[in-house]
């Protein structure tokens, strides 16, 4: 397969699932979370879409990156890891509406990301440098988590 080909469909596999998690919390979204406090720094709801496309689509192609390194199973690993940590997060915060428990879920997404990204240092930066707008967004998701917990309990 080509190069490329193989690429979009990184790209299109991973817009596709958190597609799918998106539609599977509008409900919660529409109802739960609308009814919750939340701090002055909480951005409009239609900025989440948006910034998750992009961000899934920066994650997508580090995955490929990572996946066109021989050997690399630990970079390989951490790389699942994360993937799985940062899909399962909505459906425990919104599915669930467990606060506290996708905050302490998205601390352990961030540690994995910063693993991973320290593991990509020396076996392909360019999916390093990919991965640090998604660490920079869910380190502000993750105080918008908390703030929700702390104005809400």
């Amino acid at each position: 397969m080509n190069k490329y080909v193989s690429l979009l469909l990184w790209i299109v596999i991973y817009l596709g699932v958190g597609f799918v998690i998106g539609q599977s919390s509008q409900a919660s979204i529409d109802t739960w979370y609308k009814a919750l406090e939340k701090p002055f720094f909480n951005p409009p709801n239609r900025i989440f879409p948006i910034a998750w496309s992009i961000l899934y689509v920066l994650i997508a192609t580090a995955g490929w990156c990572v996946w066109q390194v021989k050997g690399s199973k630990g970079l390989k690993r951490s790389f699942i890891l994360y993937s799985m940590l940062n899909w399962t997060w909505t459906p425990i915060f919104f599915g669930a509406q467990a606060i506290h428990e996708a905050f302490v879920w998205i601390v352990l997404i961030n540690i994995t990301t910063v693993y991973f990204i320290y593991k990509a240092w020396s076996e392909t930066r360019f999916a390093m440098y990919l991965m640090i707008p998604p660490l920079l967004w869910t380190l502000f998701a993750g105080l918008l988590n908390y703030y929700i917990w702390v104005l809400n309990s």
